[in-house]
Parts: structure tokens; sequence; C-alpha cells
């Protein structure tokens, strides 16, 4: 553990076992020295899960004007530079001597970022940036500021000595954007998951039904369209088994449909993975078509579940549009998953139907999807390549 350098991780958010960043990072970290790392993060929120490691708050100027109607202008403002930055004797004094070789940061909220790329710049140090989605989408700007936004986004990404992307589609969006290539980082999904014995999936857990399970939240279009699909679960005899918080808006719909949909509200991660496999036949990652914010989203991104759902040794069903990334790597490896990308909700019945009826095709399924995950997406292998990358930005420092 010697020969990982010093770290500081100065982001919008630290590793802890809340939010999906958090986790993400926390994975990645988990077996890291404490004394070798320091985190500074918007808020220390008490009673979170946390690595060992010592955190600290950050307040930026101007934090107020965040969640307040003038949101746009406040960002605009940051793109020409007269937002107030953060002081660097500020970020000294709660390092309190703690000498970081390696700066991190999450491209994520830009008034880290900034911050982040200012301390790596005033001290000489290597930066290593992490992109999981397109700032600019979360954090929109005024139309006369977008150009001058995006100019500082570039700086951020090009004084970067590693770049860290969450797809192949991010990493090329981002060599576009801000003219500068990048490694992509497939999310790091839990050790603890362990395949449910292949066999398994030649029996249906209700006889003549498929059980199809989803874990997550139903925010981000994932409840619209399993409400779109209900239909075709009735016309296929399938059901859905939902882990999620309460589902709100026309999405509430989903908990009168008691005939084909079964709700089981939140459940810990690990209590919700042991429930769908003892309880379900597949599980689904459900895109819906949605232009817009959503379709910029799922243009880029890489949605945890899918590493997840492949680790639980069931079939998997992915649906949606060409663009989304889970829908692209599904199809760039056939055996892994079951795919719908028609418009055709007939189609779909017809996927639910072969896989309640033909329970090889099930097998074949689990099996593949296991192996396949495993290739791309082995925590393992995901942590070790991660470490590589922090090692090598330590070599680069000036």
């Amino acid at each position: 553990m010697s020969d990982n350098p010093r770290l500081l991780l100065l982001s919008d958010e630290g590793p802890q076992l809340r939010t999906a960043g958090g986790i993400l990072l926390y994975r990645l970290f988990q077996k890291y020295p404490p004394d070798r790392m320091r985190v500074i993060e918007r808020h220390v929120e008490p009673g979170l899960t946390r690595l060992q490691c010592r955190y600290e708050s950050l307040t930026t100027p101007w934090r107020r004007f965040e969640q307040s109607r003038f949101n746009r202008w406040k960002r605009s403002a940051r793109a020409f530079d007269l937002v107030p930055k953060v002081s660097l004797r500020k970020i000294d004094e709660l390092l309190a001597g703690f000498q970081p070789e390696v700066v991190l940061c999450v491209m994520q909220h830009a008034c880290y970022y900034d911050t982040a790329l200012d301390f790596a710049k005033k001290r000489g140090l290597p930066l290593v940036a992490i992109v999981h989605d397109v700032n600019e989408q979360f954090e929109p700007v005024l139309t006369w500021a977008l150009a001058a936004a995006r100019r500082r986004d570039a700086a951020f990404y090009r004084y970067a000595s590693r770049r860290l992307c969450i797809s192949p589609e991010m990493e090329a969006f981002c060599a576009e954007l801000y003219g500068a290539k990048g490694d992509v980082m497939y999310p790091n999904r839990s050790e603890e998951l362990r395949p449910r014995p292949f066999s398994e999936s030649e029996t249906l857990k209700i006889a003549e039904r498929l059980s199809v399970g989803f874990v997550g939240n139903l925010n981000y279009g994932y409840g619209d369209e399993l409400l779109r699909l209900l239909p075709t679960f009735r016309a296929a005899a399938a059901s859905l088994v939902l882990f999620s918080g309460p589902p709100s808006g026309r999405c509430a719909e989903l908990l009168q449909a008691t005939d084909c949909v079964s709700f089981r509200g939140f459940a810990p991660p690990m209590e919700a993975w042991a429930a769908i496999q003892a309880e379900c036949d597949a599980v689904i990652l459900p895109y819906p078509e949605s232009p817009g914010h959503l379709e910029r989203l799922y243009r880029h991104h890489f949605p945890s579940k899918l590493p997840e759902y492949l680790a639980l040794g069931m079939p998997v069903i992915v649906t949606g549009p060409e663009y989304a990334t889970g829908v692209k790597w599904a199809q760039r490896n056939p055996n892994a998953a079951a795919v719908w990308i028609s418009s055709d909700l007939s189609v779909f019945v017809e996927i639910l139907r072969s896989l309640r009826n033909f329970p090889e095709q099930r097998v074949a399924l689990a099996k593949s999807g296991y192996e396949i995950g495993m290739r791309d997406f082995e925590p393992n292998a995901i942590r070790s390549q991660f470490m590589d990358q922090l090692k090598m930005a330590a070599q680069q420092r000036s």
C-alpha cells in the first residue's frame, strides 16, 4: 500500500453509502490506506457510512444562489470568472498539514471542480477527473454564456492528466467537446454480489408466470416506461416486482396495477438483490423514449444497475432506444441480455413469452450474461485499473 499516492479528493460529494455517486467512490476507495487520503466535499452529513479517512466540509461562495431563481445567472457569471473563488488558503487549512500528491475530482458541480483545478494548478499537482455525466446538462446556463462555460469546463478536462469516463460514448463525447482523449472506466458494482445457481432459472418462481424484478429509482423515466409496458406484461402472463421508493406523479398508477405489479418499497441493496434472486425469473432495465434532457443523459452515461443485474446469475432484459448506452452495450454483447429496441409492443410481448416458455433460454442467458458481465465489470479489475491511473498521475507531478 505504500506506493499509493497521497490523495486529495476535492469534489461535490465524497465516498459514502447513500447516494449513487458516493457509493461508486466508496467502492473504489474502500481498500485505500486512510492515512494517505483526505476528502473535502460540500457537506459532511452525519450518520452516513464513510471511509476511515478524514472528511472536511467546504462551502463555496454565492452558494445561496444555487437553489434560487437566480441559479442560471450565477452559473453564467461563473462562466466569465465573475463569481468569487474559494480561497486556496482555506483548502490548506482544511488539509491541516496533509501534503497531497494527486488531486481527484468528479466533474460534477462547477464550483467544486473549478476549485480542484485552481488548487492543482497553483500547487503544481496532477489532477484526475472522473466523468459520470455531462455537467452542463445538470447546471444549465443562459444561452449567451454557454460557449464561455464550455471553455471553462474544457480547461478543467484538458488540465487533468487522467480522464476517466464512465462509458465509451462519454469518452467520445468529451473528446469532441473538450478536445482531449480520455479512458473508459465502467461503474464498479459491489463485490458482495454472488450469482445464484444458473440451474435455478430452469423453474419459474410462480408456475406459468414470468416474474421480472426492478431495483432502483423510478425517476429519470424508468417508472414511466414500466407503466407504458404494463399491457405487455399482462398479455405475456408476466409480473413486475418493484424494489423502489414510493412512485409519485403518473408513476403512482403502478401501485394500482395489483394484477401484475408487486411493490415492495425501498430495501437495503443486498436485501433487495437477495429477494430478487429468490422471487424473480429475470430483471429489467427499462429506458424510455425521452427526447430532450433524458435523451442527452442516456446517450452518454452508463447505468450502474446493469453490472449489478449481470452479477445476479439471472436473465437480464434491456429495453429502450438504440442511442441509450445500456442498450448499445447489450447490442455489442448479444448473448448477455434480451434486448428490445422496437416501438412495436407486440415484439416485447413475444420476448417475455419466450422467456416464460423456454427454460433453456433462461439458463443460457443467465450464464452468458454473468460471464460477459465479469469480463467488463469485475469490481477488483476496475479498482485495479483506477489505482493504476492514480499512480500514473502521481508520476506526472510537476
